[in-house]
């Protein structure tokens, strides 16, 4: 872990909020329109890209960066230069931490700039590209491409490059710091290629972002570590103690450990410190409970929670100690444990220590109301409130899919932007964002990404105006306006029906009323009718796949409805075998192998997507 790094959170740890108000106040933005400079014309380069003579990995690839696409987008060919063989009576891009930059900026010391800032700066003629040193100025880049030249990264694979020969931009005038010093959306496409997750300026664990690209936080155990850490087949026989004792008896299935039995404690310290020492490169170590519940109910351990008042008691207890014992020896790292389930509601006595970070996790909440607002998410609203007062940082683990079913409509992208705000608010500064990385065609799943990504490095865009951006560019302009009605549409729907919209819904029956998604599937109709380009055409085919695949999976629900009113807004399969064989081709086209949270990514699971829709589609055949 990089030493400014931890110092930027011993900071935050020994006075709350500080990193954020600095990072508050770190953010200007102001773009000038009346001055513009000229960066090519005539198929010339009228800038050189200039770096230090000796640069880091960073700031290398954020020099080609810039250069691929000055080139792409002017068709001149930008050159990139040492700063000692530099023209400085010429106009510059100075790229990173170099001397010139220093002589241009000399206010701005990057080794003291908030993690992952960065500074975008006109002096004069020249510009300035520059950030904290790990990856700051490869997000400084990106941000000039974004902003001075129009760039648009929409997926790993897509993005809009603007051509214009004469390239003229605004006199710029950035600096920034996110909020949110772990930043990763879940999704599959967000880690197809390192280059789209530094764009998205993402750095979680499941990027695995090279060196180049400014690398990423690593884990040793991600989540759930209890027994990898202490391996229940490997000590259970011996010592039975050392694991939860459920109705009396000791037991290591769908248990935990007994957290307050020392010579276990000490064994685990043992392991733990051990696996450091075979991964040295390790930002954090994840100390936490199984994915299941099973607290020990001895006396000593429930002696805790009554004393705590709730089961994080025990568990905060322990990992203190481990994260003491851990901290003589790494003094850098950072010990993660979850606040989930069980765990989540706050003690009432102990505080995490200094070292120790609490990742709240949301899988119980209603995803159609705001997390920070509303009757249906008030306890886990008051339990993120309860934890932000004893710990002066936290991680959260956001639930933003549905795993019962990918492929249904999930109408929760209102909710998005108010919650990311609401975790920052209440100390976060890592979030986790849990989407539908098993599924290529899940409900607008590049949108909701690209959307969460953005607002992550900056909670205070418009959402709207993200939403608005995407369908346009990524859809076309005919489209936009038809998919901003249907996403109204569901977004509406939700609110009106109040359904506890969880991230495990087997249907819509809840809230998706069959007028309702006629209208859904008419706009959606009319988007495709007015697209002509085939590349868009195919984008909008698979974003109509949930509702296709609503129709089959709830067919009974729409034939009842049909069945009890003289007309029906919708059309309903003439010829059932012939519907399906035509979706079960639209999921082969698009790559579709998986709908649900699964682990085997293959053809069987394919098979059972066809045999759940065959029960729906002919109830009175025996299945085989």
């Amino acid at each position: 872990m990089n030493n400014f790094f931890l110092n930027i959170m011993i900071k935050v740890k020994k006075k709350s909020l500080f990193l954020f108000t600095i990072c508050t106040a770190f953010l200007t933005v102001n773009c000038t329109q009346s001055a513009q400079l000229t960066l090519s014309g005539s198929g010339k380069a009228k800038y050189s890209i200039v770096l230090p003579d000796n640069p880091s990995l960073v700031e290398l690839t954020a020099a080609k960066e810039l250069k691929k696409h000055l080139d792409e987008i002017t068709g001149a060919d930008f050159t990139i230069t040492g700063e000692s063989k530099a023209d400085n009576a010429k106009p510059q891009i100075v790229v990173g931490n170099s001397a010139r930059a220093k002589t241009l900026l000399p206010d701005v010391d990057t080794d003291k700039l908030p993690y992952d800032g960065i500074v975008i700066e006109t002096i004069g003629e020249n510009i300035v590209l520059t950030g904290h040193p790990i990856r700051g100025t490869l997000y400084a880049v990106n941000t000039f491409l974004e902003e001075a030249a129009g760039v648009r990264w929409w997926t790993s694979t897509e993005s809009f490059i603007p051509k214009q020969k004469k390239l003229k931009i605004p006199a710029l005038h950035i600096k920034h710091a996110p909020h949110l010093i772990y930043r990763e959306a879940y999704y599959k496409d967000a880690f197809n290629g390192e280059d789209f997750a530094t764009r998205m300026k993402c750095n979680g664990y499941f990027s695995n972002i090279t060196p180049e690209y400014g690398d990423f936080h690593k884990f040793q155990y991600f989540v759930h570590s209890f027994y990898p850490i202490l391996p229940p087949q490997q000590y259970f026989n011996k010592h039975p103690e050392w694991y939860s004792l459920i109705n009396g008896k000791r037991t290591y299935q769908n248990a935990q450990l007994c957290l307050t039995n020392d010579a276990m404690r000490k064994e685990f310290i043992k392991n733990a410190i051990d696996t450091l020492r075979n991964h040295p490169e390790m930002d954090f170590i994840s100390i936490s409970q199984n994915d299941c519940h099973g607290a020990c109910q001895c006396e000593k351990c429930q002696a805790i929670v009554k004393e705590e008042g709730g089961e994080s008691g025990p568990l905060i207890r322990f990992v203190n100690s481990v994260a003491e014992e851990i901290e003589k020896e790494f003094p850098e790292l950072w010990v993660e444990t979850l606040a989930y389930q069980y765990t989540r509601k706050a003690p009432q006595k102990v505080k995490p220590r200094k070292n120790v970070v609490v990742r709240l996790c949301s899988i119980e909440c209603s995803f159609s109301q705001p997390l920070g607002e509303g009757e249906q998410n008030k306890a886990f609203r008051e339990d993120i409130e309860a934890w932000s007062k004893i710990a002066d940082h936290l991680f959260i683990w956001n639930y933003v899919t549905n795993f019962s079913s990918s492929m249904l409509p999930h109408p929760n992208i209102h909710t998005l932007a108010s919650d990311i705000r609401f975790f920052i608010k209440n100390n976060t500064i890592g979030l986790f964002e849990q989407g539908d990385f098993y599924c290529d065609a899940g409900d607008f799943v590049r949108m909701k990404n690209w959307v969460i990504s953005r607002l992550m490095w900056n909670p205070d865009l418009d959402e709207n105006q993200l939403i608005d951006e995407f369908l346009t560019g990524y859809y076309g302009k005919k489209a936009a306006p038809y998919l901003r009605k249907y996403w109204d549409l569901l977004t509406n729907r939700t609110k009106e029906s109040g359904v506890y919209l969880r991230c495990y819904m087997g249907h819509t029956a809840d809230w998706l009323t069959v007028p309702v998604y006629a209208e859904a599937a008419s706009l959606m109709k009319q988007a495709l009718d007015v697209t002509k380009d085939e590349t868009l055409r195919n984008r909008l085919r698979r974003e109509e796949i949930p509702l296709k695949f609503m129709l089959l999976l709830e067919n009974e629900r729409f034939m009842e409805y049909e069945n009890q009113n003289v007309t029906s807004p919708v059309t309903l399969p003439g010829d059932p075998e012939k519907a399906l064989t035509e979706f079960m081709n639209l999921l082969k086209e698009f790559n579709v192998t998986m709908v649900s949270e699964d682990f085997t990514p293959n053809a069987n699971h394919v098979q059972w997507i066809e045999q759940v829709l065959r029960s729906k589609l002919f109830p009175e055949k025996k299945q085989n």
